[in-house]
């Protein structure tokens, strides 16, 4: 069984004076306190060590979101009382390598921010061969107000990002409604803003979620992730891939015959390999180069370039073959396809086949 997530408020705040006002107030429901980035930048480290004086008992997070001088910024946030520091995810990886070295020396912790990182496993690669195990995923405001939601393709990356190894926050509209949407998943921190600063009852809504955190996370994620690692057949596999990624639009094909489908005794795909004929007007070596930079930790080696005009997808090479290992690949390609121009159904492709793995 894992620990349910730890609640963190997000004080996002543009005066120090209602912020602290609800610290004050809310503090009792929390684990962390989050100094948010517009209270970082209009009260400066003021703000961190009122909130450290205010709740000397409580984790403190500066989002700081550092772009450059990675150390600087973790030393001045830690030396004013902070726990924990943000590092925006387009950083030099100098800058994430001098402040993840400052939080390590100094017992704290630094997370990375995936605020527009769009080669978000490539890059999540690079950083944990620093040494970085905390990752804040989440949907940015300005995605909340032009109408994005969570996604089952979210919940594929962030499983990917857990089976790196890193421990995850998620944030972004969290409310009491959307907790049951992440409960399979093993996450560190959920991050609660608006949800709980905004409710009629601020300690109250607080409570309310902390107490809904850990009875939807009493053991419901540990035993729903060790499903999705569960080992599936080699055949089901690649029928969840093939299936998944007709849903995107695409068209399965062998030696360049179209597929007439998996159900069909005429059908051309027996083994574990799909190749897959790519959209007219792509450019195959960058849709690979793509792909493969998008894929997980042991994956790369499960997709190609075939013969002219597709590309192959064969999971009877994965190191692990499993209901993440199949989703993960389904999402590379998804995103793969979208780089290079061209639209693809994710959220179809997914369902078609957890539908399919769910036989």
């Amino acid at each position: 069984m894992t620990n349910p997530p730890l609640l963190q408020l997000a004080l996002d705040y543009i005066s120090l004076p209602p912020a602290l006002v609800m610290a004050s107030l809310v503090a009792p429901e929390v684990d962390i306190i989050e100094i948010g980035t517009p209270l970082c930048k209009a009260a400066g480290l003021e703000a961190i060590r009122a909130v450290r004086e205010l709740c000397p008992d409580k984790l403190i997070l500066a989002d700081f979101k550092t772009p450059d001088v990675g150390g600087l910024e973790a030393t001045i946030a830690f030396d004013a009382g902070a726990d924990m520091v943000t590092v925006i995810g387009g950083a030099a990886l100098a800058t994430v390598e001098q402040a993840y070295e400052v939080a390590r020396k100094r017992g704290k912790q630094m997370l990375m921010e995936l605020t527009g990182v769009r080669d978000i496993l490539a890059r999540a690669a690079e950083w944990r061969q620093i040494g970085v195990e905390r990752l804040v995923y989440h949907r940015e405001w300005d995605a909340q107000s032009a109408g994005r939601e969570w996604s089952e393709a979210d919940k594929v990356i962030i499983r990917q990002l857990i089976n790196m190894g890193y421990k995850l926050t998620v944030t972004g509209g969290l409310n009491m409604e959307l907790l049951p949407f992440f409960a399979d998943l093993p996450i560190s921190i959920l991050i609660c803003g608006r949800g709980i600063r905004e409710a009629p009852d601020p300690r109250a809504a607080a409570r309310a979620m902390r107490l809904a955190i850990a009875e939807i996370w009493s053991g419901s994620s540990s035993n729903n992730f060790q499903a999705n690692q569960k080992s599936i057949p080699v055949d089901l596999a690649a029928k969840a891939i093939r299936w998944g990624v007709s849903e995107m639009g695409l068209s399965l094909t062998v030696n360049g015959n179209n597929c007439p489908g998996c159900n069909s005794p005429a059908r051309l795909c027996q083994s574990s390999r799909t190749e897959v004929r790519l959209p007219a007007g792509i450019e195959r070596q960058k849709f690979i180069t793509e792909l493969i930079g998008n894929t997980g930790a042991g994956q790369s080696q499960a997709v190609g370039l075939d013969s002219p005009g597709s590309f192959y997808i064969d999971v009877g090479v994965l190191p692990q073959i499993n209901q993440d290992s199949v989703l993960g690949l389904l999402s590379a390609t998804s995103v793969a396809l979208q780089k290079v121009g061209h639209a693809a159904n994710l959220n179809a492709a997914l369902t078609a086949a957890k539908n399919i793995l769910t036989e």
